[in-house]
């Protein structure tokens, strides 16, 4: 038996037991009773903006958060040095609710510390500039920090208003996450919290120091520091946060290879986490995310390499028996057919169709959960046919840089 063959099979295996575990996982959780902040009890909370060149957005964002109906809160916007009108807009909205503070470009993370060291509220909420939340978004994310070891709480995050096939792909995915996340909080594994909008306990940053600025997914380090010190992350599927999306393969490309060589370095620096010391965590979540990656990135250079190799075959083949090819149209749509059934007869893309197909139930409950309906079936096709392409496109893109030790900043 190949290699190759060997690795798709034990990635098939992987995927099912996983995907089992998960499940069964989000069942128990469900069941579990978690103690909770009643209305009385709800500390005061600062929600923190960071802003840079984000004119277009900022207005909607801080309407968002002062409509929330959480009953004492604070809002603290951030201008990061901005070239355009983003500190003009933000500052109409000054008042005794709504502070605003200007300062050198330094980058998201020192914005946000900027931002911690002038809070007062016992919670703080990190909001990017352009995202928008539900009225009661806040209350339901904050009654979770009655639980003393619970130092961070995720959000619903929801792709705002899809409209390009990128943003429909990631649509998908992000109703995907909400299921995930919501099995991982019940294992005490959530390693990562949306950037866009996470609420922690601010006695965490004052104990163990605030954001590292150098870092370009500081949000990830932040999540895995919060684990790495002993301590849990919540997840809240009643809270949701839109947040707007790449639009263009280019830019979505940048962005995930952002995130993937962030990741890449976080858990490098973190990798005494992965031990049976932190539980499902270490023991489980993490190590198979890491085999999941191997394995798409092996699978995807395989096939990309086999698909040419057998159209090249066949192409050889026809022009040994003097087949015709009169006009470059006629070689396209052969070579498009030919590349479509190669890849489509592949056993782990029909395995992957099944996964697919399961985790259809996983987004069901996220739609629910938001209160959106279903996922529309274009929204679908387009992650089942694209999304795993593109995901190992992405780490390879993402590991080429890690390994050639390019830089990638964040503004």
């Amino acid at each position: 038996m190949e290699i190759i063959t060997i690795i798709i099979y034990l990635s098939v295996y992987m995927g099912l037991i996983s995907t089992s575990f998960y499940i069964l996982s989000f069942i128990a959780g469900g069941k579990k009773k978690k103690l909770l902040y009643t209305d009385e009890e709800l500390p005061r909370v600062s929600v923190i903006i960071p802003a840079y060149n984000e004119e277009d957005s900022i207005e909607k964002t801080i309407k968002s958060i002062i409509a929330s109906d959480y009953p004492d809160f604070e809002v603290i916007v951030v201008d990061d040095g901005s070239k355009d009108n983003t500190l003009e807009i933000a500052r109409k909205f000054s008042s005794n609710r709504v502070r605003v503070f200007h300062k050198k470009n330094g980058g998201k993370g020192t914005a946000l510390n900027f931002g911690i060291k002038r809070a007062t509220g016992k919670i703080i909420f990190t909001m990017d500039a352009d995202t928008t939340v539900d009225s009661k978004s806040m209350k339901n994310m904050v009654r979770f920090f009655k639980e003393d070891k619970v130092m961070c709480v995720t959000p619903a995050m929801v792709i705002n208003n899809p409209k390009s096939i990128f943003q429909r792909i990631q649509y998908t995915e992000y109703a995907l996450g909400l299921f995930l996340r919501k099995a991982f909080s019940s294992l005490r594994a959530i390693y990562i919290a949306p950037g866009a909008f996470s609420a922690y306990r601010k006695a965490f940053f004052d104990k163990y120091g605030g954001y590292d600025e150098n870092n370009i997914t500081e949000d990830l380090e932040m999540s895995l520091r919060i684990q790495y010190k002993g301590y849990h992350a919540e997840n809240c599927p009643e809270a949701p946060a839109y947040t707007n999306a790449p639009r263009t393969f280019k830019e979505l490309t940048m962005q995930r290879r952002r995130w993937y060589f962030g990741q890449v370095r976080n858990l490098w620096k973190y990798r005494k986490i992965i031990s049976p010391k932190y539980g499902d965590l270490g023991a489980f979540v993490i190590p198979t995310a890491i085999l999941s990656i191997c394995f798409s990135v092996t699978i995807t250079i395989f096939l990309f390499f086999k698909t040419l190799f057998e159209i090249k075959k066949n192409l050889l083949f026809l022009q040994s028996v003097n087949f015709d090819f009169p006009n470059t149209i006629n070689i396209n749509f052969y070579i498009i057919e030919r590349f479509l059934f190669l890849f489509l007869t592949k056993p782990v893309v029909l395995f992957t169709i099944l996964f697919m197909v399961i985790l259809g139930f996983y987004t069901y409950y996220a739609s629910k959960k938001i209160g959106k309906p279903p996922l529309m079936i274009l929204n679908w096709m387009l992650f089942f046919l694209l999304f795993a392409v593109l995901f190992g496109f992405w780490w390879i893109f993402s590991l080429f840089y890690t390994l050639t030790k390019k830089t990638i900043k964040w503004k």
